[in-house]
């Protein structure tokens, strides 16, 4: 476009008393209209209001113009809400630049003067900046609705019972012969919080009635690849061909292990008889009791929590809950029972817990708070040896010493992170994209990782964690619904790539690759988010940033440097 068709319409908003009180407009409107190709500057009280969107649609397609600069808030609030009445208007969305003149000049500058001439100066860059704007285009995608789910736990389940509907099909591949995962294994003991056991049984129970979701059991997803909306995956069956999928997002609900207390001989697990896991005390209640090794009932025990956290190096949160379980089980059937909890730690994670704790206490069971801990003994008898927290050194016969191993990562997760370029964090679980506002998504855009993959959980918050990315899925891969890629994505200038690779490495999405034949880097614009990781990292400055070019950015700066020394 040459400089004599530019029609640049800029638009003041006061945004109440916001601006206005802080900011001489009627100076800013007599100085910006003075600019060369400024067709137009107008004000409005509040261009985000139902009004104010209408007035600035209607002058956009009165006036006739081609690039529109609104000088309002933060591109946070309102961007999207400009943009879309410029697209409305018949301008380009990209032809259109917002400079933020509440948050970065009214409200930070308290003389009105100073305020006043920086607002002059951000709206000149502006309208510098936006002339070197290019109309860019929203492309679309087809899609397809269905959803990979690996890992047939009780996240994994919940997952599928989420989203699988008559629009949309659910493959859950689990690498067993059975759905359930640890919590499918046992009968009421372990902390399921408000979900019993029985609807536990029920979910997997619904999961293999619904038609809706296929299992394929005693499988391993050998290779995912592809982006969010369209990813292919071939799933491995033993003795039996191949299946290959094309689904549209993938949950990863790999679950995770116990640390096997015998790597430290802290614990005497594996030599002698009489000291057991929290597993197997479910395991052992499940089929009729718990005895201990000659077959008599014990009538002492210990409850030794963290197994194994030194050596993994975290606390996984719920152990504590499950040895108060225990002690709750072991007092339901014998009352009279000698119970020792010791602990470094105790993790309550609600009030329940806390008062769990002084009910275990009014009937008879002792909690010791410790340094260290071990576990001795012979097969006649099992002494827990540790020293208090005053230095003391102490000992205490039992008959039975229960354990609580550390969670670990599952054995999976390696492979499965290999597989989706997902990164690991440094206790080996996948890594979040945010702790807070994204802890079920991952870098991969359509890939998101539930339950204890994550990291250490509870029954109940691995449910509500499947349910809140099953709930993502559901809002952004809408069955006959296309996808909008991101626009504003880099490219490369193959000229000027020397194929170091870089652009590979530092992408966080997985969206630039190397062609080993043509020796340069591309970018696939269905991945690419637009983060400029790759922009400012190629050291030959092959690759640029649309909507965020060189030029654009120069001139920008150069002009609001230029206005700042003639105010100044």
């Amino acid at each position: 476009m040459s400089e004599n068709t530019y029609k640049i319409g800029v638009y003041i908003c006061e945004c109440g008393p916001n601006i206005a009180d802080a900011v001489d407009i009627d100076r800013v409107v007599e100085t910006i209209s003075k600019y060369p190709d400024i067709f137009i500057v107008k004000r409005h009280k509040l261009l985000c209001s139902g009004p104010g969107k209408d007035f600035l649609h209607e002058d956009i397609v009165t006036e006739g113009l081609t690039h529109v600069v609104v000088a309002a808030c933060s591109p946070k609030d309102h961007e999207t809400t400009f943009a879309n009445i410029c697209k409305k208007s018949g301008v380009n969305p990209y032809l259109y630049q917002l400079i933020n003149i509440r948050e970065q000049c009214a409200w930070m500058i308290k003389d009105k003067e100073a305020a006043t001439d920086k607002v002059i100066s951000y709206i000149r860059a502006g309208v510098r900046r936006v002339k070197y704007h290019s109309s860019l285009e929203q492309k679309e995608l087809e899609s397809t609705p269905d959803v990979l789910v690996v890992g047939g736990g009780i996240a994994g389940i919940e997952s599928a019972l989420n989203l699988a509907s008559t629009e949309r099909k659910v493959y859950l591949v689990e690498k067993s012969g059975r759905l359930g995962g640890t919590a499918g294994e046992f009968e009421g003991i372990m902390p399921y919080g408000s979900l019993s056991p029985e609807i536990v049984k029920s979910k997997i129970a619904d999961a293999q009635a619904n038609p809706n979701i296929e299992v394929f059991y005693d499988s391993i997803v050998e290779s995912i690849i592809g982006f969010f909306g369209n990813f292919e995956v071939t799933v491995v069956r033993p003795n039996e061909d191949n299946i290959e999928l094309k689904v549209g997002s993938v949950v990863i609900a790999t679950g995770f292990e116990l640390f096997d207390p015998s790597k430290t001989d802290k614990y005497g697990f594996g030599s002698k008889a009489n000291v057991m896991t929290v597993r197997e005390i479910e395991m052992k209640a499940k089929t009729g009791g718990v005895t201990l090794a000659d077959g008599t009932t014990p009538k002492s025990i210990a409850l030794v929590h963290c197994a194994g956290r030194d050596e993994v190096g975290y606390c996984s949160g719920v152990c504590c809950n499950s040895l108060l379980e225990i002690a709750d089980y072991f007092k339901s059937k014998h009352p009279n029972i000698e119970i020792h909890d010791v602990h470094r730690n105790l993790c309550k994670t609600s009030p329940e817990e806390a008062e769990r704790i002084s009910n275990l206490e009014e009937k008879g069971v002792v909690f010791t708070r410790v340094s260290d801990v071990s576990i001795n003994g012979d097969s006649s008898k099992t002494i827990v040896e540790y020293t208090d927290s005053k230095g003391t050194e102490k000992t205490i016969d039992v008959d039975l010493a229960i354990i609580a191993p550390a969670i670990i990562p599952g054995e999976d997760t390696p492979q499965v992170a290999q597989m989706l370029d997902l990164t690991i964090d440094d206790f080996g679980f996948f890594e979040e994209e945010h702790l807070m506002t994204g802890s079920f998504k991952t870098s991969v855009d359509g890939v998101f990782v539930t339950g204890c993959a994550i990291g250490p959980k509870g029954i109940l918050d691995s449910v509500g964690q499947a349910q809140s990315a099953a709930g993502n899925i559901l809002s952004r891969l809408v069955p006959g619904k296309k996808l909008h890629p991101e626009v504003k994505t880099s490219e490369v200038i193959e000229s000027l790539c020397t194929g170091c690779q870089t652009c590979v490495t530092v992408c966080s999405y997985g969206a630039t690759s190397y062609d080993e034949i043509r020796r340069v880097s591309s970018v696939n614009e269905a991945i690419c988010r637009g983060c400029g990781n790759c922009v400012g990292s190629c050291p030959s400055g092959a690759i640029r940033a649309k909507h965020f070019t060189e030029k654009q950015l120069f001139q920008e700066v150069l002009e609001a440097i230029a206005s700042s020394e003639i105010s100044g």
